[in-house]
């Protein structure tokens, strides 16, 4: 169900957005999909009511809303970036936020834009928040997104096995990821093998 007062062309449109952004790269394209899938079934080994499952769909799949305004030069480069590259790409944080900022019925999606890739402790962007300071849902979006990064194919670099970003995970675990998140993944992941259906 769509947000109180938030048309379902709104966020039809909103997630085409985010959709046709990765899609700029064949190994981005769906990123986000999967993200939301992954966090769905996190929160659901949590036992997180049916209310926070359906908004963690549309959270995923608008979580990188942001990358519309990152240059293709820079999305699809294969070699290290520069510090301004990287810098330039971190930014896709805040053009999140800022694009779903005029919504108020999106307030919880934007804040999620905007944080997750805070790290637990500390070490995330774009405002260094640590533990719990850190917004629910994008502590749990960062390990959904931390995961589907790994096994995917990037043009830097090879997709890992997914048993492998799994245990990459489990190290992470109270370091640069939320423990109470990971030990869901964890759950999810022994249930699944760590698939994806997203067809």
């Amino acid at each position: 169900m769509p947000p109180e007062n938030c048309s379902p062309d709104v966020l039809a449109s909103l997630i085409e957005i985010a959709r046709t952004a990765e899609a700029r790269g064949q190994t981005t394209a769906f990123h986000s999909e999967k993200v939301a899938r992954v966090a769905h079934g996190i929160a659901k080994a949590l036992d997180r009511p049916k209310n926070i499952l359906a908004r963690l769909l549309l959270t995923g799949r608008l979580h990188n809303i942001g990358l519309v305004g990152t240059r293709d030069s820079i999305l699809l480069k294969t070699t290290r970036l520069t510090p301004g590259e990287f810098k330039h790409v971190q930014d896709h944080t805040r053009v999140g936020a800022a694009l779903l900022a005029p919504i108020p019925q999106l307030a919880d999606v934007a804040e999620v834009c905007l944080s997750h890739h805070e790290r637990w402790d500390g070490s995330g962007y774009p405002d260094g928040l640590a533990g719990e300071a850190i917004p629910r849902l994008a502590r749990l979006i960062a390990v959904a997104d931390t995961y589907c990064a790994m096994i995917s194919e990037r043009p830097y670099r090879d997709s890992l096995p997914r048993p492998v970003a799994a245990e990459i995970i489990t190290e992470e675990r109270g370091t640069r990821l939320c423990p109470e998140c990971v030990d869901g993944f964890l759950t999810w992941f022994r249930k699944t093998d760590g698939r994806i259906d997203l067809f």
